[in-house]
C-alpha cells in the first residue's frame, strides 16, 4: 500500500502536479542527499513507516491517561469553534492547546514511553567516577533524570504546571521522553499533532467522568 502510494506521488511530483512541501511523504520524495542523489526507495519506507509507528505507539500510552484532566480546555476550543461556523481542527487550535500538551508532558515524564535505550560512547570519557571507553555501549535509563527530585521537584507528584513556569531550569537531556540529539525521535512533532487532535475529539464527542477508584 505504501509503495503504490509511493509511486503514485513520485510521478506527480514529476510531472509537476504537486508541490515538493505538499505532505511529508512528497517532502521526503524531494530530498535531495549530500552528493545530489534522492534517497533510496527502501530508506523512503523505512523513514516512513517509523514515524507512523512511533507516534502511534506515543498516542496509545498517552490517550489511556490523560482525558479527564484536559476536559475544560477541549470543551473551550470545542464551543468556540461551534460559535463561530468552523468544523475542522486548524493549526491555530492545535497551538492553543497548550495546557492539554503540558499534560501529556507531564505524562510522558512519569510513564515514559521508552524506559530504556543504548548509546555508543563516540570518545573517551569519565562519568560519575568510572571511565568509560570510547565505543563501549551506554546504558541510559529516563527515570534518572526524569524522576530524579534534585531535578524535578516532587517528581512523583502530578503537576502539569512545571512545564509552564519551572521552578529550576529543564536543561538538554534531563527530559527526554521522545531521546535527544541526532538520534531523536523522528516522530515526536507528528505524535504531538495525532496526540492532541484525538484528544479534541474524544473529549468532545463523548461524556467522560471520574470512575470509583475502588
Amino acid at each position: 500500500m505504501i509503495l503504490s502510494i509511493l509511486m503514485k506521488r513520485k510521478q506527480e511530483l514529476l510531472d509537476g502536479m504537486i508541490n515538493p512541501r505538499n505532505d511529508l511523504l512528497t517532502w521526503m520524495l524531494a530530498i535531495r542527499e549530500e552528493n545530489q542523489e534522492p534517497i533510496t526507495r527502501d530508506e523512503l519506507i523505512d523513514n516512513f513507516i517509523g514515524i507512523v509507528i512511533a507516534s502511534h505507539d506515543t498516542t496509545s500510552i498517552l490517550l489511556t491517561n490523560s482525558i479527564i484532566s484536559v476536559i475544560s480546555e477541549q470543551m473551550e476550543i470545542f464551543l468556540r469553534k461551534r460559535r463561530s461556523g468552523e468544523e475542522k481542527l486548524t493549526c491555530t487550535d492545535l497551538q492553543s492547546m497548550k495546557y492539554t500538551w503540558r499534560v501529556a508532558q507531564e505524562f510522558m515524564k512519569i510513564i515514559p514511553l521508552v524506559f530504556e535505550n543504548f548509546r555508543e560512547a563516540v570518545k573517551d570519557l569519565y562519568f560519575g567516577g568510572y571511565f568509560i571507553p570510547k565505543g563501549w555501549k551506554v546504558f541510559w535509563v529516563s527515570h534518572g533524570t526524569q524522576m530524579n527530585e534534585n531535578i524535578f521537584e516532587n517528581p512523583k507528584v502530578f503537576d502539569p504546571s512545571r512545564f509552564e513556569n519551572p521552578s529550576k531550569p529543564i536543561f538538554p537531556y534531563m527530559y527526554v521522553p521522545f531521546g535527544g540529539g541526532p538520534h531523536m525521535c523522528s516522530g515526536n512533532d507528528f505524535a504531538r499533532v495525532e496526540i492532541l487532535t484525538i484528544i479534541h475529539h474524544m473529549v468532545t464527542k463523548f461524556e467522560w467522568s471520574q470512575g470509583d477508584s475502588r
